[in-house]
């Protein structure tokens, strides 16, 4: 990881450096993907959509104006293409089962036995069948606050949205997540 500040990498970038933006991208591609992958639910499309992000920000680095955080508008960018992406993409439709067992948000740990280790596999595809169902306002916001664990004021910018209105919207998704987890016998 460079010891470059985010801010100090973009000048590097500008000044021609390519390496610097390699940087950028490892600093924050586990984020990004992490993102674009509850919104489509599919591995090797989330990739492809990761490295189409980055394209685009590397292109539209010049217009960083630095009057947010880098992160704050890198997740605007994502946001944006996402939302892009799904309405040209509206006839699509995504299998559950269509998510591969290697893309899992959390490493279960080792240490378990067998049994606790299918639990845990299971619990964690239900819960992220369930996240992607919910309405993509409240997804979205459940992405960025407890799994990218962005603050409320990020989140508010990145999704141009008021304080109040996120507040609301966390507790609504988080209850509606709830419930279709009580009713999947989750909780």
């Amino acid at each position: 990881m460079s010891e470059y500040s985010d801010n100090e990498l973009i000048d590097r970038v500008i000044a021609g450096d390519t390496d610097a933006f390699a940087d950028i991208i490892t600093r924050y591609q586990n984020r990004i993907f992490r993102y674009v992958y509850t919104r489509v639910y599919d591995y090797d499309e989330a990739c492809d959509m990761t490295q189409d992000i980055f394209l685009i920000t590397m292109e539209s680095l010049k217009t960083f104006r630095k009057e947010s955080q880098f992160s704050t508008w890198l997740f605007s960018i994502a946001v944006n293409y996402c939302k892009n992406h799904r309405r040209k993409n509206r006839h699509k439709v995504y299998s559950i089962n269509s998510a591969q067992d290697e893309t899992e948000i959390q490493i279960p740990d080792i240490r378990q036995n067998q049994e606790e280790l299918v639990i845990t596999n299971e619990s964690l595809h239900i819960m992220l069948e369930e996240l992607h169902k919910l309405p993509d306002d409240y997804r979205d916001i459940l992405v960025l606050r407890d799994i990218e664990g962005e603050s409320y004021t990020t989140i508010a910018q990145v999704l141009n949205l008021s304080l109040a209105n996120v507040k609301v919207r966390i507790h609504r998704g988080r209850e509606m997540l709830k419930s279709r987890l009580q009713q999947r016998g989750l909780l």
